[in-house]
């Protein structure tokens, strides 16, 4: 997952360990998706209605383009961290290594069961808003 998204940042810039990787993450500049281009499908659970946006913040997701034909799986385009959502700017922002001419062309977002790893989300002078502050990594 860490050589994934190893291929946001230029060959030329330095990110071998994983807390370069974190840093360069936190202040990566993210893409703006509009809420209302997209859809989301959430693979292995039902979440409420209300709370669908809500449970994509710091998650990893699935880039896809959904088919027209019907019984045609999505295709897709790759994967991105949901770094934040603006509910009241209707923004979702997003990081990933797929060019902004492909994610263009994104109109779904699959929630699965991947998961940012612990480590991506501490930085220093970055406190997470999805991590509590008196919890230790269990690795």
């Amino acid at each position: 997952m860490m050589a994934y998204f190893r291929q946001c940042f230029p060959s030329t810039l330095s990110v071998t360990t994983i807390k370069e990787l974190a840093n360069a993450l936190a202040s990566h500049p993210p893409y703006q998706v509009p809420i209302s281009t997209i859809k989301i499908k959430h693979l292995y659970c039902q979440v409420p209605q209300a709370e669908v946006l809500y449970s994509l913040n710091a998650t990893i997701v699935s880039l896809a383009n959904s088919s027209e034909k019907a019984g045609t799986l999505p295709w897709c385009l790759g994967l991105g961290i949901v770094r934040v959502i603006d509910t009241s700017k209707g923004l979702l922002y997003i990081i990933t290594p797929v060019p902004q001419t492909t994610l263009e062309k994104v109109d779904l977002l699959l929630h699965g069961f991947i998961e940012i790893p612990t480590c991506l989300l501490k930085v220093q002078g970055c406190m997470s808003p999805y991590m509590p502050a008196n919890v230790s990594p269990a690795s």
